[in-house]
């Protein structure tokens, strides 16, 4: 076997940096929102589905933007997903290396399911 290589000397780190993607702030609540917000003609025709979504998240922890990743195969259901995203959902903002708030995004599904 090959003598192993000698070690590259690693660059001198600035410090630990701050950056982290945004994150759910207060997820139970607002998924509750979001959930108590089934779209009327889907409930009832009995209509279930699970919607992936992508939000853009401003430096305050508003969603921004909003598309469907992955349709329900129902348009009211991935039309109310997006809708509910932006009214109810909030994140702590995602940062920047000096740990400034910056916007990020965040994936996730809302699940519709009738009880």
């Amino acid at each position: 076997a090959a003598p192993p290589a000698p070690p590259a000397p690693a660059p001198a780190p600035p410090g630990p940096s701050k950056a982290r993607g945004a994150s759910p702030k207060g997820q139970g609540s607002w998924a509750a929102r979001i959930q108590a917000n089934y779209p009327t003609r889907a409930a009832r025709e009995e209509r279930e589905g699970r919607v992936g979504v992508r939000v853009g998240i401003g430096p305050d922890g508003k969603v921004t933007s909003c598309s469907v990743t992955a349709s329900s195969g129902s348009p009211d259901l991935d039309e109310a997903a997006c809708d509910g995203m932006t009214r109810y959902a909030r994140f702590n903002p995602a940062l920047d290396d000096a740990g400034n708030p910056t916007s990020g995004q965040f994936s996730t599904a809302i699940v519709y399911k009738l009880n």
